[in-house]
């Protein structure tokens, strides 16, 4: 059984323009026999459907502007849709906007009456919960002060604290927690934790992907007001990452998408060298040997170091490094090193660097390449974090802090 069930929804809203709404540009415009128009739409949300199945987490991402809040009013009625429907079963419990149904001169106790009453709950119900509700939000020194003496993190405590503990079926909770400190963010997923076990269902947006991953069980993309993309946590967060470098191939725009071209390609800076030997080009390719300048964690990544050797050069190593967005030098192997001579070269080709399972885990990384001489003193072409490659999250990791995973296996013993 669906707990919510989203049917081609749409939502526009009416963008004013201020120069041409001032009533003198009217007038003036209507004198000139001109009418003004006085506003603009904008589409948030463009035939969106979802169903969202009971006893289910659901996660809604995007980038700010795609649609996720306004979803999320649209399912707790704050809003109506211009187009579709939307058909929730159960009693909503929502956590939007800080502070809202708050009034900053009546006390925390009041606040709490008021704020259940609008998510549509007894006074009765409310005093069979009211200990709880404070307990949970650490507030019990302040619940007699008026709101308005609160801070923004307070302010979250205590909404957060009557929309989770007021048993609603369905519990709406947007971006306000990253409000909260550190210790009531995690008091606060623990409680989701214990209201997904109960059976309960939960739409969540973030746009902290940590916590959309380990508690959803599946997650829906937004972007530009569409759908774009839906199922498994890592998938769909991988997919996210694409859209956010920029480089997502995904048909979001009725005129397409707008791509920086990365791969293989350098910005010119920091290069040095005598140009004896020059690397003409760096290729990224996957397992299928497609260049790419994606990769998820585990999987084979060959580098391709495309060259030009002006006259015979005599044993010249090739080398590259990798670094991370921080700029930590994580690994700087070479051919040298890998006792893979090469006794010389004249004319055009490429080297090849294979790494069988990608160690890195998902961020931007930068790239350097370069060929020397034996002795590594003389710089014939050296091109320092001049290419990126991005690492993707892989369902087959479990890692996610740090740069690297190591290949490792756990055992106990009695």
């Amino acid at each position: 059984m669906n707990a919510i069930e989203i049917k081609d929804i749409s939502k526009k809203f009416k963008i004013y323009h201020n120069k041409e709404s001032n009533l003198k540009y009217v007038f003036l415009n209507l004198l000139k026999g001109k009418r003004s128009k006085l506003h603009s739409e904008f589409w948030a949300l463009k035939h969106v459907n979802i169903d969202i199945e009971q006893g289910q987490t659901v996660g809604l991402i995007g980038r700010n502007g795609s649609g996720k809040s306004t979803l999320l009013k649209l399912i707790s009625r704050i809003l109506y849709p211009d187009g579709g429907t939307i058909e929730a079963h159960g009693k909503i419990s929502t956590l939007i906007e800080l502070g809202s149904g708050f009034h900053p001169e009546l006390t925390g106790r009041e606040n709490v009456y008021i704020n259940a009453s609008i998510l549509g709950f007894s006074r009765a119900e409310v005093n069979e919960k009211f200990k709880d509700i404070v307990e949970f939000s650490g507030l019990e020194e302040f619940i007699d002060n008026p709101v308005k003496t609160y801070s923004s993190g307070m302010y979250v405590r205590l909404g957060f604290s009557v929309a989770i503990n007021v048993d609603p079926d369905i519990l709406l909770v947007d971006e306000v927690l990253a409000v909260g400190d550190e210790t009531f963010q995690v008091k606060c997923i623990k409680k989701i934790d214990e209201f997904k076990k109960k059976g309960k269902t939960i739409v969540f947006v973030s746009h902290d992907l940590k916590p959309v991953e380990e508690i959803c069980d599946r997650v829906y993309l937004l972007h530009n007001g569409r759908l774009v993309k839906e199922g498994k946590p890592v998938d769909v967060i991988s997919e996210y990452h694409k859209l956010l470098i920029g480089t997502s191939k995904l048909k979001v725009r009725e005129e397409g998408p707008r791509l920086e071209e990365l791969t293989g390609r350098s910005n010119g800076k920091n290069r040095w060298g005598s140009r004896e030997i020059e690397i003409t080009g760096v290729e990224f390719l996957d397992a299928s040997g497609t260049e790419t300048e994606f990769v998820k964690t585990g999987e084979p990544l060959l580098v391709r170091l495309h060259y030009k050797a002006h006259g015979k050069i005599k044993d010249p190593v090739f080398g590259i490094a990798v670094y991370s967005d921080t700029g930590i030098h994580i690994t700087g192997p070479n051919t040298k090193k890998h006792d893979f001579p090469i006794a010389s070269l004249e004319g055009s080709g490429y080297v090849e660097y294979r790494m069988e399972s990608v160690p890195l885990l998902p961020g931007t990384y930068h790239f350097s390449a370069a060929v020397y001489d034996r002795q590594g003193l003389q710089a014939y072409d050296h091109w320092e974090q001049n290419w990126k490659f991005h690492v993707l999250e892989s369902p087959e990791m479990p890692e996610r802090l740090g740069l690297i995973t190591i290949p490792a296996k756990w055992r106990i013993s009695n």
